[in-house]
């Protein structure tokens, strides 16, 4: 009598739906990218999602008019009258629910607001891949794509020409521009016809100045190789985190400029004390920053608040300074010791009178004068007194 062993079935694979967001700002070529994506018949099965701040969401109207979204998806989700970034985010959550849990779509395409922020945005869609994994489907975001219009980046950084919106504040989207450079894994530079070729090569520097690690792609028209936008693989959310050049610069002080960057006297600098700053005296000093200062962020000591850490953000004319947490310093010692055991590499840079009280900033600009920053905040530093 012969016997048969049962065979078990391999346990089914689970549904994989993929995320790409676009980002840029206002006029970058956003929209004309996604009807780019659309118009490609690759056999995906995308959805999308298109976010205007205006009630009417115009972008979704205009992918409409020109009649790609009949084609390949039966699904174009408007989100108007506020951004996905903030007021929008709980109503961008279901959105992408109801799309992966209807199994009718393999990708999800977000084009943001020209306004919005990407990181916020890029916590929401990883909470909701998280959340999604344990229902026996697997969502990814895997790539976050930033638009730049040429012309206006050129004139943004190297012209100083006033290419903003007369209802926006030019200090807001400076500070905007970067942080959408900062925060992606692929970065479009679109309407090169529009520069000489010298001056794409001088943008690449400076994006390469505020962003190590993306991927950089030229374009007119938006006609990007559909394999630089989908299915790339590239989105890993610590990674993007920490793909700006501050933070590097931050870990790796010590490292030499990339020389494409050189070229352009784009540099980066640290400046670190173990004294506090006067608070009147660096906001002053802050607030005087010339324009070659592209970008500023890091950890602030205060004298006025010495047991509070402070986090600065700099970008064009906009100074942000905010609390971040005490010191480790100032832990009772329970505490400090059960924060030493979790996290002992925070003794590697520890001050036997100050702890970990510092100040330490990372500046990346172009012609900056760096003796004269470094002086200018040396003389905003007063004694700690303890």
């Amino acid at each position: 009598m012969f016997g048969f062993k049962k065979r078990h079935a391999k346990p089914a694979e689970p549904r994989v739906v993929k995320i790409a967001l676009i980002t840029g700002y206002l006029g970058a070529g956003k929209t004309t990218l996604l009807n780019h994506i659309l118009g490609n018949d690759q056999g995906i099965r995308a959805a999308v999602i298109v976010n205007d701040i205006g009630e009417v969401n115009v972008d979704a109207a205009l992918i409409e008019k020109n009649g790609v979204v009949s084609q390949v998806t039966d699904t174009l989700v408007p989100l108007s009258n506020g951004c996905i970034c903030c007021t929008l985010a709980d109503d961008l959550a279901r959105q992408l629910t109801d799309i992966a849990q209807s199994g009718k779509f393999e990708y999800i395409i977000i084009e943001a607001s020209g306004i919005c922020e990407p990181i916020p945005i890029a916590f929401t869609i990883d909470n909701f891949c998280k959340q999604m994994s344990g229902q026996g489907l697997r969502v990814e975001l895997d790539n976050i794509i930033a638009v730049v219009d040429c012309a206006r980046m050129f004139d943004e950084f190297a012209g100083g020409k006033d290419l903003l919106a007369d209802e926006i504040d030019e200090e807001d989207i400076e500070a905007l521009l970067i942080q959408q450079i900062e925060f992606c894994t692929t970065l479009v530079l679109n309407k090169c016809d529009l520069v000489a070729p010298e001056q794409i090569a001088e943008l690449k520097a400076i994006v390469r100045g505020l962003q190590k690690e993306a991927r950089i792609v030229e374009a007119t028209q938006a006609s990007v190789n559909l394999d630089e936008l989908l299915n790339t693989g590239r989105f890993d959310f610590n990674e993007a985190y920490n793909s700006a050049a501050w933070l590097d610069a931050m870990e790796h002080p010590e490292e030499h400029e990339d020389p494409e960057v050189l070229e352009y006297d784009i540099t980066t600098f640290v400046y670190q004390r173990r004294k506090p700053f006067n608070l009147a005296s660096f906001e002053k000093c802050a607030q005087g920053w010339p324009d070659a200062v592209i970008r500023t962020k890091g950890l602030v000591w205060l004298a006025d608040d010495p047991n509070m850490a402070y986090v600065l953000e700099q970008a064009g004319k906009q100074v942000h300074l905010q609390e971040n947490g005490f010191f480790i310093a100032t832990a009772p010692e329970d505490e400090f010791k059960r924060i030493v055991a979790a996290n002992p590499e925070v003794m590697d840079d520890w001050d036997e009178e100050c702890g970990d009280r510092m100040t330490k900033l990372v500046f990346i600009g172009r012609h900056m004068d760096k003796d004269a920053l470094i002086a200018g905040l040396d003389d905003c530093l007063v004694p700690w007194i303890h």
